[in-house]
């Protein structure tokens, strides 16, 4: 037990004493369906613009009417309680308006990358049961939900153009999608339906039916009645496991984490410093954070709606240029972000001739954050102590922890817990024994926004989650003195070297540490004397020459200064192109494994390859 005797619990009376002022944990979350927040939002805010994508504005009122006429097209489909609506597509207005018009005709809402394989799309429609797939007229999205509507995988298909969306003019303006990030090659479909209802129009079309068709309604459509706790979206993840399934998030877990951010970032009553804080139906919000990532559906969506936000709706997450023109532009008050996007804003050659001071808050989730990374972006902008770090994931519908934008904010940490959210750190074998304050163990989760359970698969989801409603995240942290979270790896990810654990993101963040390095990403492999063995890949800095580079002697002397002996890696990895990254930017470690067995396999070595850790 730590030294004044207090055990790795951060609750409600943890949290009467380290709160900011003004924010309060047992704030009143309505149980109701997220419709209801969203609509309330369009009436309070009506002539409020609340998307610009790329100039093209569109109001809360005009918004409204959208989702009506597409929730009245559904209807009209056959889609309604029991339905599964996939939404595959990269970043348009399309996403907020088709995500709640499938949800106001009660079906479930089923999140797609855009980057996915026809392989991959296969495997999560079959598992979820997906009938609908809504996409884009663009060739990268529309041919591979036709081929698998073609092979009988896909039902029906609503296609969506994007010149539509576009602002008068700009029709031209696919260069937008084109990167290697999306597809080389993007062209327009064109249309087949012309005219007639939209239950006309998808009979004749067999099942595939244009966005215009679907919404040529009088937007009518019949009120479902929904119960909060009906599953609102199925949100795949590899969570503790390692193999893709679908977290079942109800609309009363969404209404709850957008109660949590609202508490934790907007204006309220009693809150010190109110210019940190969003203002209502004033303020402005980046969306670039891919909608299908739950980061971007819950922070650059659904709670940036509820708080009357205008947002920034950026297409492609890689475009630099265009995000920090629209930073410059807009003066946003909260920025989501992952850390791979701030390190490519911080490395792009060009970011000096855009004024960002404009930028409030940068909200960094879904990986961990280096020092290096968070200190390069705030110089490239201008300003500091800018960057909130949080922490959540798809089970935790995802937000759970966060650093207040007033008060205490520990850049080495994800925070505190949210409003009616509790964190316990326990022993990794055993979620009942509660270790003491500070030291590290499993970090459990309890609060209203922690999903029902994994879709279709109970045992695993009683593997993760306690009788008495504590949810398992598989990551490994500790609470300090005043109960901010630390994170320090995966459980999976631990590296057991001659009997101890060794934390490979303790190493990555040494590593980074150098100002040479840009970033790097460290892997266990089998090793005959010590069981396993770390080795690091590393990618310098490209705006740092080659003769200023470490080499491997070098560096192992910086490294021998921070962390221990048995920390250091047995094998070093130097590579010119960025390291492998998963479809939301996250490091991509199984990637790197994989590249080892093959390469131990073709050398024959007689190693039996990397420790997959699933």
């Amino acid at each position: 037990m730590s030294e004044d005797g207090r055990k790795s619990v951060a609750d409600q009376r943890a949290m009467s004493q380290v709160y900011p002022t003004g924010i309060k944990w047992d704030i009143d979350i309505p149980h109701v369906d997220l419709l209801r927040i969203i609509d309330e939002a369009i009436i309070k805010y009506d002539d409020r613009p609340a998307i610009d994508f790329l100039g093209q504005k569109t109001s809360y009122h005009d918004l409204g009417v959208q989702i009506s006429h597409a929730a009245k097209g559904l209807q009209e489909m056959g889609v309604g309680p029991g339905s599964k609506v996939g939404m595959f597509m990269p970043n348009t207005p399309y996403y907020p308006i088709m995500f709640m018009a499938a949800l106001k005709v009660g079906a479930t809402v089923v999140n797609y990358s855009p980057l996915y394989t026809e392989e991959e799309l296969r495997t999560q429609i079959k598992d979820s049961g997906t009938d609908v797939m809504v996409t884009l007229d663009l060739i990268e999205f529309h041919d591979k939900a036709k081929n698998l509507q073609d092979d009988g995988t896909l039902d029906r298909i609503i296609r969506c153009p994007l010149t539509m969306m576009l602002p008068p003019l700009k029709s031209i303006a696919f260069d937008v999608f084109k990167s290697g990030d999306v597809a080389d090659n993007l062209t327009p479909r064109r249309g087949y339906a012309t005219s007639g209802s939209s239950r006309e129009i998808f009979m004749q079309t067999e099942k595939y039916l244009d966005y215009d068709m679907l919404t040529r309604n009088d937007g009518l459509f019949r009120s479902v009645t929904i119960d909060p706790e009906n599953t609102a979206v199925l949100q795949y993840t590899g969570g503790t496991t390692g193999v893709p399934k679908g977290a079942m998030l109800s609309h009363f877990n969404l209404v709850a984490n957008a109660h949590q951010i609202e508490e934790f970032f907007a204006e309220g009553p009693g809150k010190d410093n109110t210019e940190e804080f969003i203002k209502h139906g004033k303020d402005n919000i980046i969306a670039s954070i891919p909608y299908f990532h739950v980061f971007g559906m819950m922070v650059s969506m659904i709670s940036a709606l509820k708080m009357g936000g205008q947002l920034f709706i950026l297409p492609n997450p890689r475009d630099m240029k265009q995000t920090m023109k629209t930073i410059e532009k807009s003066s946003p008050k909260i920025f989501p972000a992952v850390p791979r996007l701030l390190q490519a804003l911080s490395e792009d050659p060009k970011s000096d001739k855009y004024d960002m001071s404009g930028l409030g808050s940068v909200i960094s989730g879904g990986a961990a954050l280096a020092p290096d990374v968070a200190e390069s972006f705030e110089l490239a902008v201008g300003k500091k102590s800018i960057i909130v770090q949080g922490y959540g994931l798809s089970e935790t519908s995802p937000v759970a922890t966060s650093n207040p934008v007033t008060g205490v904010r520990k850049n080495d940490s994800v925070g505190l817990p949210y409003p009616r959210t509790e964190i316990k750190v326990t022993n990794p074998d055993d979620p009942d024994d509660i270790v003491p304050l500070g030291e590290i163990g499993e970090i459990c989760i309890r609060g209203p926004q922690v999903m029902k359970g994994y879709y279709k698969r109970p045992e695993e989801t009683a593997e993760v989650m306690t009788e008495d409603g504590w949810f398992r995240t598989g990551d490994l942290g500790y609470l300090d003195e005043d109960y901010y979270l630390k994170i320090v790896d995966r459980k999976k990810r631990l590296i057991i070297i001659n009997g101890y654990n060794v934390y490979p993101s303790q190493i990555e963040k040494a590593i980074t540490s150098h100002p040479a390095v840009a970033e790097a990403s460290v892997i266990g492999l089998p090793d005959d004397r010590s069981g396993e063995a770390a080795k690091a890949f590393i990618r310098f800095r490209a705006d740092v020459s080659v003769s200023q580079r470490p080499d491997e002697r070098e560096l192992r002397s910086f490294l021998s200064e921070r962390i221990s002996k048995l920390e250091m890696p047995k094998m070093m990895e130097f590579r010119e192109e960025e390291l492998p990254k998963t479809s939301v930017g996250k490091p991509d470690f199984k990637a790197l494994e994989k590249e080892e067995l093959e390469k131990r396999s073709a050398q024959n070595t007689g190693g039996s390859g990397p420790a997959f850790k699933p």
